[in-house]
């Protein structure tokens, strides 16, 4: 197993893995967003290859806080044939390393119910729940006298 950071040449097979992690997001618009990642300064990409087979990735981007800069995880998957033997947390870990060499000393990510195992993995590469909310929204009537 070998991580490194995304190239141009691996957008195909990056775009694939996001593909499967959302799956609503047609093939297409995965590699035009990871195209777009791979373009900016305040974004990064890591690949996990098993041979010539990427089977996993984690993306980041920095964003401005009140305190200075955090990265947020974007987005993290390991194919399930790959799953328990550490290596989301490795991918998690190339991350932490780009974070570190641009000063960046605070990680954040989030998930949902829609992803029953991330809970478990965030917790296993050493994050801690910071909070946990729920969105609440009232559809409004177009016109006010219905």
């Amino acid at each position: 197993m070998d991580i490194r950071e995304v190239r141009e040449t691996d957008l195909d097979a990056w775009a694939a893995l996001r593909h499967a992690l959302w799956p609503e997001c047609p093939l297409e618009t995965a590699r035009e967003e990871a195209g777009a990642i791979l373009a900016s300064p305040d974004e990064g990409a890591w690949l996990l290859w098993d041979g010539d087979d990427a089977v996993g990735f984690s993306e980041a981007q920095v964003y401005d806080g009140a305190d200075g800069p955090y990265a947020h995880v974007e987005g993290w998957y390991v194919d399930p044939a790959h799953r328990g033997k550490g290596l989301g947390q490795e991918l998690i870990g190339a991350l932490e390393q780009w974070c570190l060499h641009r000063a960046i000393q605070r990680l954040t990510s989030d998930t949902t119910k829609d992803y029953p195992l991330s809970p478990a993995a965030h917790s296993r590469a050493g994050f801690r729940v910071l909070h946990r909310f729920t969105i609440f929204l009232k559809e409004l009537p177009m016109d006010p006298q219905d």
